[in-house]
This record gives structure tokens, sequence and C-alpha cells, in this order.
């Protein structure tokens, strides 16, 4: 392998030890970052980029709490402080505080329920003051989640080393996973080794040139292929070789969103147990008589063995 690398994409290059990969599967970094002081100032940032099961498990969640610590304090004050409870069918004081909560939490108030006392009044509108900012603070995050542009990217689970015109290649798939346009789409593909010096692990990065870097539009699956020629850090190493390397294979996607009209971006990466030697992709989509095109998004992650071993990676 040629000792040409770039430098560091700010990623890092000296370790005291061999770590994991350097992206994860979700596209986050597999990086902890410490010494920043409280995460609560961060929360908008987090609420906004959290999964939707924990966006809707935290609203739920919150909006239960809130109103079962309201209960509690209207039974403190005095279940009788609360009229119309001795025309619903629930013998349960904290049942019939918790439905007076919900109601007056959510400002709904059906007129059953009701405060009597200053004080039961003076919570209940201290409450409702609370359920209008919970609910304004709610849809802001919730328009917010559904405001911010954002690709979703399906990559083939796999980096085949696939036989490509006179020698071989490293190529991997990837599809939208949304009915919006995407168009103008750049790749950009980096490799990071990793190399012992004196018992210190330092990575090393290379730019892996592609046929292919951008595509106008992209309607269907694309394959993004790294020929492994003479300029290929891959050029004339066996698979012994290269797994030595403990190669991580980067991806950077950037593409232009037609619906937002804003550039958006992924990120993924391959590490080496996701790399197959001598194989190739099937097929991920397929014409019909009546010339229409249909691809299964989950096809892209489909190949098969081809026969016989994979020598060096190099033309012969």
């Amino acid at each position: 392998m040629s000792d040409e690398h770039m430098q560091d994409p700010g990623l890092g290059e000296v370790y005291d030890d061999r770590t994991q990969r350097i992206i994860n599967l979700d596209g986050s970094f597999n990086i902890r970052r410490t010494g920043i002081g409280s995460q609560f100032k961060h929360i908008f940032q987090w609420l906004i980029n959290t999964t939707w099961t924990n966006f809707t498990l935290l609203i739920l969640g919150g909006y239960i709490v809130m109103n079962v610590a309201f209960a509690f304090i209207y039974l403190s004050i005095g279940i009788e402080e609360i009229s119309g409870r001795e025309l619903m069918h629930v013998k349960s004081d904290f049942v019939i505080a918790l439905f007076f909560s919900f109601q007056t939490f959510t400002t709904v108030g059906y007129g059953l329920l009701a405060p009597l006392s200053p004080l039961a009044n003076w919570v209940a509108s201290i409450e409702a003051l609370f359920g209008f900012i919970s609910f304004s603070i709610a849809t802001g995050l919730l328009y917010g989640r559904f405001s911010r542009p954002s690709a979703l990217i399906m990559y083939s689970k796999k980096i085949l080393v696939a036989p490509f015109q006179d020698g071989y290649s490293l190529m991997f798939r990837l599809v939208n996973m949304r009915p919006n346009v995407l168009m103008d789409l750049e790749a950009k593909v980096l490799l990071t080794t990793t190399h012992q010096e004196n018992g210190i692990f330092r990575r090393k990065y290379h730019t892996l040139h592609l046929d292919l870097d951008h595509i106008d539009f992209f309607p269907l699956n694309w394959t993004i292929v790294h020929p492994i020629d003479e300029e290929s850090p891959f050029y004339q190493k066996s698979v012994t070789e290269i797994l030595k390397l403990n190669p991580e294979i980067l991806v950077l996607l950037k593409a232009f969103d037609d619906t937002f009209s804003q550039t958006v971006h992924s990120r993924y990466s391959y590490a080496m147990r996701d790399i197959v030697f001598n194989a190739k992709f099937l097929p991920a989509f397929h014409t019909h008589k009546d010339g229409t095109v249909t691809i299964n998004v989950h096809d892209i992650h489909k190949f098969e063995k081809l026969p016989g071993k994979l020598g060096d990676v190099k033309k012969e």
C-alpha cells in the first residue's frame, strides 16, 4: 500500500489502544465528550435530534408525571375542595384528583369538576399556566422536528470487493428511503487504517477515488464504486494484508432536497467485518412489461458470492 495519505480530517490520529468504528450505523460519531458542563442547556438540540421513540416517551412521560404531581397536591389540600366528585362513578379520591388535574392541565374544563376553596383555585390556576407553557413548548419542538431537513438514506449492509472492468473494485449501494426528490448527489469516501508504532496505535486516512462521485438524479439506487488500481491503497494487497490494516470506510454524502430547497447530509461507515470479498450485488429493481420500473429498497443488501478465491486485488 502506498505511504501517501491525507491529513487528519478531524478525527484524530494517535490512540492509546485499538478503537471501535469511527461512525456508528446511525450516522453519529463514536466519540464521547466530557467537561462541557450541564447537558440541560443543550436539551433543545437533544430534543430536536433524538429519535421519535425517545421524543414521544419523554412528552408522554412528562405529561403523566406533572399531572400525577398536581393530583397529589389536590389530595393534600383535600379532595372535598373539588366539587362535582359525587357525580362521578369513581370511588378513588386519587383518580378523581388525577382526572381533575388532566382537565385543568389541558384547559378542557368539562364543567363537572371545579375547585371550591381559594387555595384550590390558586393551584388550578398555576397548573393551567404550566399546561399552556408545556403544550406551547411541545408544539414548537414538534414543528422543529418536522420542519428540519434531513436525509434518510439506506446503505447496503455489506461493502463488496467485486470484479470490475479488468480488475477489482470496492463497491456499496445506497437508496433514498423517502418519497422526496434528492438531486445533485455528491459522495466522498475515506479509508482509515490502523498502524501500531512503539505500542501506540495510529490512524492514517486516505481519500478513495470513485468511478463516479456525482449524480444529478436519485430515483433508484446508486452503486458507488472505488476501482482498485495503481492509485488505490488496496492495490496489490491480499485479503490477509487488507484485514490486518483494520480498515474502516467512511462515507460522506451531500444532496439537494427539492422539498425544503436545502442541502442535506448523510454519514455512514463500513468496518472490517462488513467487507465481503469476491462477491457481486444482485439487481435491486426490475422493469415491467408496461415499461414501469419497481425497486424494492431492501434488495440493495442482496449479493452473491462468486466461485473461486480472491487473490491479490491487482490487475494481472
